[in-house]
C-alpha cells in the first residue's frame, strides 16, 4: 500500500491517463479517492472501491492544490496542554 510522510501529509496523488477530468488520490485516513480536478473538487470526491479499469500515473500532491486536497490530508495540530 502507498505511503509518503513528508511535511505533514501521507498521501499520494494520481492522473487518471484515461480522464485528465478527475484525480485519484490514497491516503491511510481516506483509502482510495477520486475526484473533479477542479477548483474545490475534492468536496465532490467519491471512494473509490476498485482500481481495476483506471489507469493511474503518479504525480506530485501539489498539482491538485487547488482542489483543495492537501487540506484533506494535513494532519491536525497538537493540542495545547491546559491545567
Amino acid at each position: 500500500m502507498p505511503q509518503r510522510k513528508k511535511a505533514g501529509l501521507e498521501a499520494k496523488l494520481y492522473r487518471d491517463v484515461d480522464q485528465a477530468d478527475h484525480w485519484v488520490a490514497w491516503s491511510a485516513n481516506t483509502g482510495w479517492q477520486i475526484f473533479w480536478a477542479r477548483p474545490n473538487g475534492w468536496a465532490e470526491r467519491e471512494p473509490l472501491a476498485e482500481l481495476g479499469a483506471i489507469r493511474l500515473c503518479e504525480v506530485p500532491l501539489a498539482e491538485a492544490f487547488n482542489s483543495d486536497v492537501l487540506a484533506a490530508f494535513r494532519r491536525p495540530p497538537p493540542r495545547a496542554l491546559t491545567g
